[in-house]
């Protein structure tokens, strides 16, 4: 089968969130360091931040291709879920902003655009092409072909 449209959009939107959320990644690796060296139990593991993002790398990886290239129902849930907590910490985020506790930085804001990219793709998977993509709904032609055979009959 093809990709649809609707699956090509949501890779490259996808795949974008993903590479701004490696720079993110790398912008903020010296802040995450220094919290896990200030925790006593933590800082006894040094091997758990690099550890934590090899784990993000593959999971994001993998919610990839099973939506974009080997689909499945299951990835797609995994990727709205994981959607809607980007949508609840960035409304946190703001909401830290709004009480004078935090500042918007250039992380901030390359974290808000990664987030708003894969909102964007997660949405992109509820399209009725992208349905068929993933199963969820019966491709056109495969029906028109089970109502010339059932006329047949």
């Amino acid at each position: 089968m093809v990709r649809p449209i609707s699956i090509v959009r949501y890779e490259r939107l996808y795949l974008a969130s993903f590479v701004l959320g490696l720079i993110v990644s790398a912008m903020s690796w010296s802040q995450r360091a220094a919290l896990v060296a200030a925790n006593p139990v933590l800082a006894q593991v040094g091997w758990i931040l690099p550890a934590f993002q090899v784990a993000g790398i593959a999971i994001t990886l993998l919610l990839w291709y099973f939506t974009a290239r080997s689909p499945s129902v299951a990835a797609k849930w995994v990727v709205l879920v994981l959607a809607v907590l980007s949508i609840v910490g960035v409304g946190l985020s703001l909401a830290s902003v709004a009480r004078g506790q935090t500042t918007i930085g250039t992380i901030s804001i390359v974290s808000f655009a990664a987030d708003a990219l894969y909102v964007a793709a997660a949405l992109l998977l509820f399209k009725a092409d992208a349905k068929r993509w993933l199963g969820e709904l019966p491709d056109p032609d495969e029906s028109d072909t089970f109502e010339e055979m059932s006329h047949d009959r």
